[in-house]
């Protein structure tokens, strides 16, 4: 409709029934007048009225010849029109009706008759109005996906192209010593298509509703400077200017989702230095009314005003010649725009074509106190005493618990299973024992047992990924002395061992060396696949109980290594997951494992 309210032309050569209908009408319609057929004509075609009110009896052009003329005109042809008469002749009433009139209303009028068939009408032209403009929109996205589908051939096919070319080239020793620059080759373009994978995948879970935001606090200076360094590169290979901007007065620590914060900054950053030749790209950061905001200017190619609006949309780029010349799906400003507004904020944009753009993420600054760097930093003469033993069945689990134990002085004794940790704690005395729930030959619960059954009361702790309260709950009832969850709250544990070890006098958050952490780390991430490939394995055997094994023993190491995306779609395959969903649940992981692989490299110590 053409206005807020409907309106509503009425005519009729009698002034006294135009002033009755409009006091009945003027609450609820706009309305607009004509005494005659020709100023019906006029207006109907200037004004758009949603409904008309046609009287019969009028001179020169009764309502019967205005009705042909209005229904031959294209723009007033579908306007709905309602007769008035004061006639009783129904071979009339049929004749306006085959021309094309939607009802009658008699006079003298009934006031409320007249109000219902005309809310009828208009109900009518609402809900029309609404499925054309569904069609229009339906039309349009289906254009967009079309296009999305073309673009999306094209930039699969370009690296599949290159890593086949490549591929079939080494196989026929056409290389010949500069195999490295193949593989390289192959390397890359498998990356590219990995990204786009990525970038389908986040689109799904963002419109499924499955995707998750995790609020954590974030040190923004160095957020900031991991950006950087992730898009100079790309920016000095096009021999632009890229300059960071940040005010004095941003906060040093916010609440945020760093992963999804840090993938809108590159996506904007990405695209600004894809689309600008020459000049520069500037990130300005600051706050301003409590909202913090990342102003990404380029002077590149600009944007046409009326393809701004829809630049957000799924499949959309800036038009089909940008497509060409510079690739892409449409996908990353839509994913990014819906990130932001799970981050409590929004992008806007500013451009002019053929001076460049301006987008502008802001958030809602959530503040949070972090201590100073000398409360931060452990004291490196405090040393912890006392004797350690660890069960835990996942190597690289036990490998990264046992350096974080010694790197704090303590001695630790560390084996696999629950059989094994009855024999250690039976032949020698330990102050503290920690052991993970779910392990093969005997469980921790069942090592617990017997250890007290035999009279061996050193304290116990509870080691597992599981952190339901009823699970919690089991393993105090058990006997347990305390529980940790995976991934391991570092100043928690650290405040378990000085309630339980002696002589303690200093609480410091344990902690390892980096390179040591980034090596174990890398271990793990390069142990994935064959893990999984034994997750498909007993898939295909179906052999459901050593796949939940797996899946738990997977969920607990990916936790401690800070790996919550694996370790939830793992904790997914361990609860029993109906086997019709198993396929595609372990299609996802493979996907998260690939992705975790691609970006070994990159990998953060926390």
């Amino acid at each position: 409709m053409t206005t807020a309210r409907p309106t509503v032309l009425l005519v009729d050569d009698e002034k006294a029934n135009l002033r009755l209908l409009s006091d009945f009408l003027r609450q609820d319609t706009g309305i607009i007048l004509a005494q005659n057929g020709n100023q019906a004509v006029e207006k109907a075609v200037a004004m758009q009225p949603d409904l008309i009110l046609l009287d019969i009896m009028m001179p020169g052009m009764d309502g019967f010849d205005t009705l042909r003329t209005l229904k031959s005109i294209p723009s007033t042809s579908d306007i709905p029109i309602i007769f008035i008469t004061g006639l009783d002749n129904p071979e009339k009433e049929q004749e306006g009706l085959r021309l094309g009139a939607q009802d009658y209303i008699h006079k003298p009028f009934n006031i409320d008759v007249v109000k219902a068939r005309i809310a009828t009408q208009l109900e009518i032209v609402r809900q029309r109005r609404a499925l054309q403009q569904l069609s229009r929109d339906l039309s349009r996205a289906s254009e967009a996906k079309s296009r999305f589908l073309a673009n999306m051939s094209h930039e699969i096919r370009t690296p599949l192209t290159s890593i086949i070319g490549y591929a079939e080239a080494l196989l026929a020793d056409e290389f010949k010593g500069e195999e490295k620059q193949a593989i390289k080759a192959i390397s890359i373009s498998g990356k590219h298509l990995l990204t786009l994978l990525n970038d389908v995948l986040d689109l799904s879970k963002i419109e499924a509703g499955k995707m998750e935001i995790e609020l954590l606090p974030v040190n923004l200076l160095e957020l900031i400077e991991e950006v950087r360094t992730l898009v100079e590169d790309s920016a000095r290979k096009k021999q632009l200017v890229f300059a960071v901007s940040i005010s004095e007065t941003l906060p040093r620590h916010i609440y945020t989702d760093p992963v999804r914060l840090k993938q809108i900054l590159v996506n904007l950053l990405s695209n600004a230095i894809k689309f600008t030749k020459q000049g520069k790209v500037t990130l300005d950061v600051g706050i301003e009314s409590e909202q913090l905001f990342f102003k990404i200017s380029d002077t590149g190619l600009g944007i046409d005003k009326k393809r701004q609006a829809e630049l957000f949309a799924p499949f959309t780029q800036g038009d089909s010649t940008i497509t060409r010349e510079f690739g892409g799906t449409g996908l990353g400003l839509s994913i990014s725009a819906q990130l932001a507004n799970k981050l409590s904020g929004q992008i806007s944009l500013e451009s002019e074509l053929g001076i460049g753009s301006c987008f502008t993420l802001t958030i809602q600054a959530k503040l949070c106190e972090i201590p100073s760097m000398e409360e931060e930093k452990p004291d490196q003469q405090s040393k912890l005493r006392g004797k350690i033993l660890l069960a835990e069945d996942s190597n690289e689990s036990r490998q990264l618990l046992t350096r974080m134990l010694q790197s704090q002085g303590l001695d630790v004794r560390a084996v696999e299973n629950g059989q094994q940790l009855m024999e250690a704690a039976m032949a020698e005395e330990f102050d503290l024992i920690f052991t993970d729930i779910n392990m093969p030959v005997m469980d921790g619960l069942q090592a617990l047992k017997l250890l007290r059954a035999v009279g061996v009361e050193t304290p116990v702790v509870a080691l597992t990924a599981n952190v339901m309260s009823e699970d919690i709950q089991m393993y105090m009832d058990a006997g347990f002395s305390e529980h940790l969850s995976k991934p391991i709250d570092r100043l928690k544990f650290a405040r378990l061992l000085q309630q339980h070890l002696p002589d303690i006098s200093e609480q410091n958050e344990l902690a390892m060396p980096n390179d040591e952490m980034r090596q174990l780390m890398s271990q793990f991430v390069s142990g994935l696949p064959a893990h999984l490939q034994a997750i498909k394995l007993a898939y295909q055997q179906n052999n459901l109980s050593q796949l939940e094994q797996l899946a738990h023993k997977l969920r607990g190491t990916a936790a401690l290594f800070q790996f919550k995306q694996i370790s939830e779609m793992a904790r997914q395959l361990e609860h029993h997951m109906p086997i019709e969903k198993l396929p595609l649940a372990l299609q996802d992981l493979s996907f998260e494992v690939e992705k975790l692989i691609a970006n070994t490299d990159s990998l953060s110590i926390d």
